[in-house]
């Protein structure tokens, strides 16, 4: 079987423009581990996109792979189409944000390949936060109350939370506690769509997570270490696999599941704990940061399990256990 990998931020997503340092970072992390994964596994060929500014930072895999380069003066999206043709199964790893994600499964379905992510119907509900809220509040799941946001009509009383209706990460996530964070604020939104929501003073985390036809495994709960600093919020660390089992989480995996049944292969689920509950933020329904510490704190190659189904249930009690920090810091992200 011959796969093919395409991580956006790396793969040639931004050929024509200037990557964000974190985006960068975070973007090569996932797609180093997902090659790591993937490689060990007998049988398959893997052919992977990138932009040719990375081309030294996935060197060790030269000849052991198809590595296709994009430069600034091809069409990222052509060349994809192409490789998606020539492949029997894709892993895309992208934003939500501008429909991405989206425009890239709905393609691989409708080329009939294999797609090694959630389905097109379940990416287009949770790409956008506000219909994120309405499907998880309509299916009786905790979440943090969400609304449009309209300039114009926002008032700086009590803290709030200003988010991209369809962003990834913290990019472009606000916090306003009054009438002087707001004039530092508004001038930054520009026109993407936003929701305000308030601000839940708890512990943000997230749950790391396989799913398969309604049905959904927790892999491993982790800490998100977030700074709000001129307002901005900014994501520094992750530890993943936080000591202690809460007998909630899998609750909630599950009743995710059950609510988007085209989740698939794995996922991840933001949330935020405070000692009365436990509410999603959102849902990421790709591989997320945390997936990097995965095979170095659990001992499970996740990328194994997920080309095991939709045939098998996965198989994923941990190996080994244990706890790994994963830090950000700008120009690269690495685990201690």
């Amino acid at each position: 079987m011959k796969i093919l990998v395409f991580e956006y931020v790396t793969g040639g997503g931004f050929s024509r423009e200037c990557i964000p340092d974190t985006l960068a970072a975070e973007g090569l992390l996932m797609l180093k581990a997902l090659l790591q994964d993937l490689s060990e596994i007998a049988d398959i060929k893997l052919s992977v996109m990138l932009d040719i500014r990375f081309a030294d930072a996935i060197s060790e895999y030269a000849g052991a792979i198809e590595i296709v380069t994009i430069d600034e003066h091809q069409s990222v999206l052509e060349i994809f189409q192409k490789q998606v043709e020539r492949c029997d199964a894709v892993w895309p790893v992208a934003p939500e944000m501008n429909n991405i994600l989206f425009d890239l499964t709905r393609m691989i379905e409708q080329l009939g390949k294999r797609l090694l992510s959630s389905s097109s119907e379940a990416v287009a509900i949770t790409s956008n936060k506000l219909e994120t809220f309405r499907h998880l509040i309509q299916e009786q799941i905790e979440t943090v109350p969400s609304e449009p946001f309209i300039a114009h009509e926002f008032q700086p009383i009590g803290r709030h939370v200003i988010k991209p209706i369809d962003g990834m990460g913290c990019e472009r996530t606000f916090r306003v506690d009054d009438a002087e964070d707001w004039a530092l604020v508004k001038s930054q939104l520009g026109e993407t769509p936003y929701i305000v929501q308030p601000y839940i003073d708890g512990t943000p985390a997230s749950l790391s997570c396989l799913f398969n036809h309604g049905k959904g495994w927790l892999l491993c709960h982790n800490i998100q270490r977030i700074e709000i600093k001129d307002c901005r919020f900014k994501l520094n660390a992750c530890r993943v696999n936080e000591p202690g089992v809460n007998e909630n989480y899998q609750a909630l995996v599950d009743r995710v599941a059950h609510a988007l049944p085209g989740l698939s292969g794995y996922a991840g689920i933001d949330i935020i704990e405070t000692p009365k509950y436990i509410a999603v933020l959102e849902i990421n329904p790709r591989l997320t940061t945390s997936y990097a510490g995965i095979r170095e704190a659990l001992g499970v190659n996740v990328a194994a399990e997920v080309l095991r189904m939709p045939q098998n249930q996965p198989n994923v009690p941990p190996i080994i256990n244990r706890s790994i920090n994963l830090l950000i810091d700008g120009d690269e992200t690495y685990a201690n």
